[in-house]
């Protein structure tokens, strides 16, 4: 079986290839939404598990806004961590195609 440090050695990818990907529009777009949904999610659960008590009304808007940024919080968490998972798996695989 190969060593990982035979594999490193013999890799076409270099520091300054693996920086310029990750800085690549179509990722650095995936890498904005999981750290939108990280950042998003915290808040939209605070506001929905626990509001402030103002009155009954307002308790189920804030409840009802909190419900929302959290569904929209978890879709940007994990569409950016599963589109950038695809974009690496898919692209190592045409690299693999090319040697």
């Amino acid at each position: 079986m190969t060593e990982p440090e035979e594999i490193l050695r013999d890799s076409p990818v270099d520091f300054d290839s693996a920086v310029a990907y990750a800085l690549h529009p179509e990722m650095r777009r995936l890498l904005i939404l999981y750290v939108a949904g990280t950042a998003l999610l915290p808040v939209g659960l605070a506001a929905f598990l626990d509001p402030p008590f103002v009155g009954f009304i307002f308790e189920v808007v804030v409840r009802l806004i909190g419900l929302v940024l959290t569904v929209v919080a978890a879709a940007f968490l994990f569409g950016g961590v599963v589109g950038g998972a695809f974009k690496v798996v898919t692209d190592a695989n045409i690299l693999a195609k090319e040697y």
